[in-house]
């Protein structure tokens, strides 16, 4: 392969990674909505995540200890039915039957 056809096919490989990493970004973007509050809900569940795997001084590989912890979410109902997560702050301020802008 001759090094001008392999910056091309480079230059090529480089365009596509950013074009799916440009839309792997647009998915997590805000989409604001604005809703009319109908009900909420706060939900909490114990989770453990697992400790990192290290390697000790003499090669043997240990996880560092598990951690335990509370998550919460918070849920807030709009009229038609559909129910949206919101951040806690967003959940603090709202108020059944008055509008709330929160992300889709």
């Amino acid at each position: 392969m001759t090094a001008t056809r392999h910056a091309t096919t480079r230059t090529l490989a480089c365009e596509a990674l950013l074009v799916l990493a440009l839309a792997g970004c647009a998915t997590l973007a805000c989409r604001p909505v604005t809703v009319t509050v109908a009900n909420k809900r706060e939900s909490a569940r114990f989770e453990t995540v697992p400790g990192a795997m290290r390697t000790t001084e003499t090669g043997r590989l240990e996880e560092d200890v598990s951690q335990s912890r509370t998550v919460r979410e918070y849920w807030v109902q709009s009229r038609e039915g559909t129910w949206y997560r919101a951040s806690a702050e967003q959940f603090r301020a709202a108020a059944i039957g008055r509008e709330l802008e929160l992300c889709e």
